[in-house]
């Protein structure tokens, strides 16, 4: 593989000057139906992952009456992103990626079968919902660094930036109409209905995956797996741009994100809501992730993306450390709104500029190290939440907040070519 050069959407000048316009919105999902398909097949996806979540803590709750044991499901969930994602992204570069996909989807939705059953007939035990939620989520990251992989071959690279914010978008609108779909049928249905229900979902999915063109890989790697996963980590280490975009895509993942899980106490213990008033402070950030997401997809003509993307990461940092401290709902409400909005944000932005600063010879073993970057905030939520035993919870998510805003300006004094990305 050939040293990779600076990528050419790098400007000399210097002064982060940023000028934007507003193109169509949904230019991406109109024009191409390729990515149509996958835009569809993906919501679809994450539209039973969160029937998912909320069927299995429900299932578990019942079986154990631990918080404990339902918190372990979301780090069984998390845990498959730092072990699965990478290889299955040096997977994509050697077999055809909507095959890949359609893999993955047929195992989630086998999966949820069984377990509906497993339900159904009362078998289902602890054990038994933490081995389904680690495998579920083991085929979900491979699912998503599989899917990241295949944006770029049904969209020309002037609708990438747009392409992947609508997807951003429909994964937020998910966070928002997935728990309002899944709540009321875990009442009327049970965990088991829901699952079932999920199950349907996963079946529309793989129909409209299954409709893709094929997508084999840019060239034929006959270098032994670990050797071609080896290769990938090599790249982005020598590419300081890559690396510095997978930096600052894992810095507010490990430091900011887990305060989305401390949320239950901000609510019962700092602002003294019941659960409907969590309720209300999941739904506005999920409001506001999904604007963000709308946001970026606006955007055209954009000088120092990169620059946008730096002063996103540093005011979210901001923004969510004046949530820490604020005991007055409506300041605490616009924080969690602007959290999600810049949030999002960021992350459809960083994406978008990754995709655009690798070839395809190496997008599938780059994306699925990316992909890594998501399992950081189950992992993030473990030290934060001892820390919030320690010095109190909002302490806990202020010191995350600095610190990620320190973190992103340290990476960016060791990369300041990322300001000039464009």
């Amino acid at each position: 593989m050939g040293e990779h050069q600076t990528p050419k959407t790098l400007s000399r000048r210097s002064a982060p000057v940023i000028e934007t316009a507003t193109g169509p919105l949904l230019d991406a999902l109109l024009r191409y139906r390729a990515y149509r398909l996958l835009w569809t097949s993906s919501v679809l996806t994450q539209i039973g992952q969160w029937m998912l979540q909320v069927a299995t803590g429900w299932a578990m709750l019942q079986l154990t009456d631990s918080a404990l044991w339902v918190g372990m499901l979301g780090f069984a969930g998390g845990l498959p992103f730092l072990i699965v994602a990478a290889p299955a992204g040096a997977l994509a570069e050697r077999f055809d990626r909507r095959d890949v996909l359609l893999v993955c989807q047929a195992g989630a939705l086998l999966l949820s079968a069984a377990l509906a059953l497993l339900v159904f007939s009362g078998l289902a035990t602890p054990f038994l919902l933490l081995m389904a939620t680690f495998l579920n989520g083991s085929l979900l990251a491979a699912n998503n660094a599989t899917r990241q992989a295949l944006i770029p071959g049904y969209v020309p690279r002037s609708a990438l930036q747009n392409a992947v914010a609508l997807l951003s978008a429909g994964m937020n609108t998910t966070r928002i109409l997935g728990p309002s779909l899944a709540g009321p049928l875990v009442a009327t249905l049970g965990a088991g209905g829901t699952l079932l229900f999920q199950t349907g979902c996963l079946a529309l999915a793989l129909a409209n995956t299954g409709r893709l063109p094929s997508a084999p890989p840019a060239a034929q790697l006959n270098l032994p797996f670990l050797r071609l996963m080896a290769e990938g980590l090599a790249y982005v280490r020598r590419v300081p741009i890559v690396l510095g975009l997978i930096l600052l895509a894992s810095v507010p993942t490990i430091l900011v994100f887990p305060y989305l899980h401390l949320l239950p106490v901000f609510a019962r213990d700092v602002l003294h809501l019941g659960p409907g008033g969590l309720g209300l402070l999941y739904t506005v950030g999920g409001a506001g992730a999904l604007i963000g997401s709308l946001f970026v997809a606006s955007l055209r003509r954009v000088r120092y993306r990169g620059a946008l993307m730096v002063g996103i990461i540093v005011v979210y940092g901001g923004v969510i450390a004046v949530f820490s401290l604020t005991r007055w709902l409506p300041l605490a409400l616009g924080c969690l709104f602007m959290g999600g909005f810049l949030g999002a944000a960021y992350m459809a932005l960083n994406n978008a500029l990754l995709h655009l600063a690798v070839g395809d010879e190496v997008r599938g073993r780059v994306m699925g190290l990316y992909m890594v970057t998501w399992g950081f905030m189950p992992l993030g939520a473990l030290p934060m939440g001892a820390l919030g035993d320690l010095i109190g919870v909002p302490g806990a998510v202020l010191s995350g907040a600095l610190a990620s805003s320190l973190a992103a300006l340290l990476v960016v004094w060791r990369v300041p070519a990322l300001l000039r990305l464009q």
